[in-house]
């Protein structure tokens, strides 16, 4: 076959009509429906966590074990993610300790396109701390510290069990923020 009639043959076929971009893709998250459970345990706190949610203490965690230092993680299978909690008894070192969540806090200022604190303060329950939304590709999206101010701190933060993607996982982020921001507002210490 000719080169020409090879090149008009191709143009023939290759002409139709007006091509038609492809709708964009959505990302398909079926969260579960809010609805809360309270929790307690052995840890000298308790709080309303997610009923999509399951809290695992650290093993060989006893009220006597939990009085001093006590490790909670409350699970979200379905999302794929975890947040940490420690409880410890405060020893004359509250100021270190609220250094030390700052600290932790500061080290997603690399990566995070923003900081947002967001302070708790519940004088008729004892709970004062602060809540920090990390927004941008970092490891820990929301991490927190509660404490009764005088005997009694609790540290968390949220992960995620896949690399920091903070588009993809924006609506799974905001509904645990909200789930965590309610964990704080229900929080008693025991």
């Amino acid at each position: 076959m000719a080169p020409g009639l090879c090149l008009l043959t191709f143009a023939l076929i290759s002409c139709s009509d007006d091509p038609i971009p492809k709708p964009r893709g959505q990302l398909r998250l079926d969260l579960p429906d809010t609805a809360y459970t309270q929790w307690s345990g052995h840890c000298p706190f308790t709080a309303e966590v997610p009923v999509y949610a399951f809290a695992l203490e650290k093993p060989g965690t006893t009220a006597a074990s939990g009085d001093t230092v006590c490790g909670v993680t409350l699970r979200f299978p379905g999302q794929r993610a975890s947040v940490f909690l420690t409880c410890r008894k405060v020893s004359g070192d509250l100021s270190e300790l609220i250094n030390d969540a700052h600290a932790f806090k500061d080290k997603h200022e690399a990566k995070a396109a923003r900081i947002r604190p967001e302070r708790v303060e519940r004088a008729d329950a004892r709970v004062y701390g602060t809540l920090f939304d990390v927004e941008g590709d970092v490891a820990s999206p929301m991490l927190f510290y509660l404490t009764d101010s005088t005997t009694r701190f609790l540290y968390g933060a949220l992960y995620f069990d896949t690399h920091p993607n903070a588009d993809s996982l924006k609506p799974v982020t905001d509904r645990i923020r909200e789930d965590l921001r309610r964990f704080a507002q229900t929080l008693h210490w025991k």
